[in-house]
């Protein structure tokens, strides 16, 4: 956070459109990222973005489905896109594919459904960890049957790092931040010139939080670390059926219970997790031998005794929890278990953002069950059964990032026009701390930078010394890598204690992140302490000031 002239709010109104950071505008000189993306199928095909970039298609067809490149970067972050249209069958899986000369391939770089008649849009991309003289781009139905794939529109753009990261920070500058100009006058309306201002941010708008589990319960040092950093929680497995009625009608809610006090005491904003699995490893046991009512029975149950003692308590729900890859309670209790689930959630807590939740749609788009257009049709078909499904719960629990892909499938999933959170977000533990740390960043810079992810939600609760998957400390809250990364990155994305003085107009101008803010005016003999909150919006906020 810094001061700005007195022009700031048109300096801002152009860099809002451009770009806001520290490197001036005039040194950068590549493509900004289009963010374009379509889950309609359409009659017509779009013209590519960036004009083609490097396929430079005219938009009319093309007869292959096969593109030659050379001379691919490594490092360098490729966006793809295309439009698919199909002759001979009536819907399929297109996967786009990568293989390169040196024998590097790259099974899915990104997915479309296409149907026969209109045309469909596959947005995706790659990273090569080594260069390449001679690659090639395949675009094939996903079970190899021959459905006469067209296509259209087709385009590549590569973006290096510092262009890479320079688009992120414009994409934040833009969603996490606004210009602020305080106005100090004398309580005769006059403009008090050289008053001393100090701002200090008080507590962030976006929510930024981790799993925590029982461990936290009469833990004065992890509660500590974690009030000092989050402003969110999850709880990791004690609001989950089998936790709560381990044995049929022996309900236990004391560790949720002591849980919430500790989330109560420190205002973190805390998301329900779950109310059911649809993975039967994970439905208690003496549910998996219930059939027809007895099934029925229990599922109300659950959901009466569940969400009436929390009623108001967490701001989301994850419903049925990976309902794409798993039906057990679908496939006992019919196709529609689902509304129902949603709707009897709904009715039982009416503001609480209702949620799917899903693995390996962000992280990858190899896995058929969990593509990008699956997770869309899904959600349109609750809410065309009439369900309050308000919420994009994506888990992310990664391997190798891969940005451009990562980026695309939200750039799909923001047409749905409703809140995406990264609800469980970790590194597999097949990396080093150090190599975990690297890719955890790079997650994070992309959920954080893009304007439809509405909060980030780490997995990594500490229980007798250990995570899932990626721990942030050790057993002494003592950071590992991955710790330091999110402490450097809410750093970042934090503003700084400001102090100055206002201009002539009695002005005062900075930008700032969103989030709740103390000022403190002073002139003379006279101080004024007073607060603001700045949400998201375009022009600059205005503040008035009486000394």
């Amino acid at each position: 956070m810094y001061q700005l002239p007195i022009f700031a709010p048109l300096l801002l109104l152009f860099f809002s459109f451009f770009f806001f950071t520290f490197i001036p505008v005039s040194s950068y000189d590549g493509p900004l990222y289009d963010s374009s993306a379509y889950t309609e199928c359409k009659l017509q095909a779009e013209r590519p973005l960036y004009n083609g970039g490097m396929l430079k298609d005219n938009g009319d067809g093309l007869n292959s489905s096969s593109f030659p490149l050379e001379n691919l970067h490594e490092a360098t972050k490729y966006c793809f896109s295309i439009w698919i249209r199909l002759k001979d069958a009536e819907s399929a899986l297109v996967t786009a594919s990568l293989v390169t000369q040196e024998g590097t391939r790259l099974k899915c770089i990104g997915t479309v459904t296409a149907y026969k008649g209109c045309w469909s849009f596959l947005k995706g991309g790659f990273v090569l960890s080594s260069p390449s003289n001679s690659s090639t781009l395949y675009i094939k139905n996903s079970d190899n049957r021959d459905v006469g794939i067209e296509i259209a529109s087709a385009s590549l753009q590569p973006f290096t790092q510092q262009q890479w990261r320079l688009n992120q920070d414009t994409k934040i500058n833009q969603a996490r931040k606004r210009a602020v100009t305080l106005h100090v006058s004398s309580r005769q309306g006059r403009e008090v010139q050289g008053a001393a201002i100090r701002v200090e941010q008080v507590s962030k708008d976006f929510p930024f939080g981790s799993a925590i589990a029982q461990s936290i319960i009469a833990n004065p040092p992890y509660q500590k670390w974690f009030v000092e950093r989050f402003n969110a929680a999850v709880f990791e497995n004690e609001l989950k059926w089998n936790a709560t009625e381990f044995t049929q009608g022996q309900l236990n809610y004391t560790l949720p219970d002591q849980m919430l006090e500790f989330v109560r005491a420190n205002q973190i904003t805390v998301r329900g997790h779950n109310i059911f699995w649809e993975n039967p490893q994970f439905v208690p046991k003496w549910v998996r031998n219930l059939t027809g009512s007895d099934l029925e029975s229990a599922v109300k149950s659950r959901i009466e005794s569940l969400m009436h003692k929390y009623r108001g308590e967490f701001v989301h729900w994850d419903v049925n929890n990976e309902m794409l890859h798993y039906d057990f309670y679908e496939e006992r209790l019919g196709p529609n278990a689902t509304l129902h689930f949603f709707k009897t959630a709904h009715q039982a807590d009416p503001l609480a953002t209702l949620f799917m939740n899903e693995f390996n749609v962000v992280e990858t788009c190899s896995d058929v069950e969990s593509t990008v257009d699956t997770y869309v049709s899904r959600m349109r078909g609750l809410k065309q059964g009439g369900v309050a499904v308000n919420g994009v719960g994506l888990q992310g629990h990664f391997d190798v990032p891969n940005s451009p892909l990562m980026r695309g499938v939200l750039d799909k999933l923001a047409t749905l026009g409703l809140p995406i959170w990264l609800t469980e977000v970790d590194i597999s533990n097949k990396f080093n701390k150090e190599t975990q740390a690297v890719y955890l960043e790079e997650v994070l810079r992309e959920g954080f930078s893009h304007p439809a992810v509405n909060g980030i939600m780490l997995w990594s609760a500490l229980r007798r010394g250990s995570c899932y998957q990626m721990c942030l400390t050790d057993g002494n809250f003592s950071n590992l890598p991955t710790g330091d990364a999110v402490d450097k990155l809410l750093k970042e994305w934090s503003s700084d204690v400001l102090e100055g003085r206002t201009d002539e107009h009695g002005s005062y101008s900075f930008y700032a992140f969103l989030g709740e803010y103390k000022v403190t005016a002073n002139y003379g003999n006279k101080t004024v302490d007073s607060t603001f909150s700045l949400s998201q919006g375009r022009e600059t906020r205005h503040f008035n000031i009486q000394l």
